[in-house]
């Protein structure tokens, strides 16, 4: 899975590559080819790029299988915590493998299934967080919409920059949004909330995460990872 995994991103990078990333991989194959060549290498001179990047798959793949990831330890909930907070309708939200403040289940979300989290810093605000999670559900379509039109809003113009750059179509607000997918969303007692999206390699692999309140509409976005 982690070779298939690799090969997927890489090749949804490429996909992003314009005039100036293949002129630059050019120079750098002639570069490593030349010396190969004068020294009588011929054919294989010409596969030397091919080969250099076949061998650091085998090796990375190979270091993967062998090195085994130290078994994590499961997380337990914190003392008067449960093991798992009910919120009907939504259902039950096991504690996170991850966090001791954190409850994560699946649910429905604007036609697809995505992971709501349940932030919890004190046993006395799962109420709290109960009727947050609710409402925000309650109003999925109408903060779903803003949510993504604020994400198109403040990142549209930084994508098109890089794209202009590389010599590459501006994408429309429209093709923005089929880029990305909204991975998670966490809420909070104080009726605050994150929504976690996958940016579609139009920021290099990182993530898309937008903060806001059921209060006051989306407010900022970041770029973890």
């Amino acid at each position: 899975m982690p070779l298939v995994a690799s090969l997927q991103r890489s090749k949804a990078a490429l996909a992003h590559w314009g005039i100036r990333e293949y002129f630059f991989l050019a120079v750098f194959w002639l570069t490593l080819s030349a010396p190969l060549y004068l020294a009588g290498w011929g054919l294989f001179s010409v596969l030397s790029l091919p080969l250099l990047l076949l061998a650091i798959l085998i090796l990375a793949y190979g270091a993967s299988a062998l090195v085994k990831p130290a078994p994590q330890k499961k997380v337990q909930p914190k003392p008067g915590f449960p093991p798992s907070i009910e919120v009907p309708p939504l259902g039950f939200f096991p504690l996170s493998a991850y966090s001791d403040t954190l409850y994560e289940g699946k649910i429905s979300w604007c036609g697809s299934e995505v992971e709501l989290s349940l932030s919890i810093e004190a046993v006395e605000l799962a109420d709290s967080v109960r009727r947050v999670a609710v409402a925000i559900t309650s109003e999925a379509s109408k903060v779903n919409s803003e949510v993504r039109r604020f994400a198109a809003r403040e990142l549209l113009s930084e994508v098109n920059e890089g794209r202009s750059a590389a010599e590459q179509s501006e994408l429309t607000a429209e093709q923005f949004l089929q880029a990305i997918s909204l991975q998670s969303i966490t809420v909070h007692p104080d009726e605050t909330y994150e929504f976690l999206y996958d940016d579609g390699e139009l920021f290099g692999g990182h993530w898309i995460e937008v903060h806001g309140s059921l209060t006051q509409g989306p407010i900022d976005v970041d770029l973890p990872g």
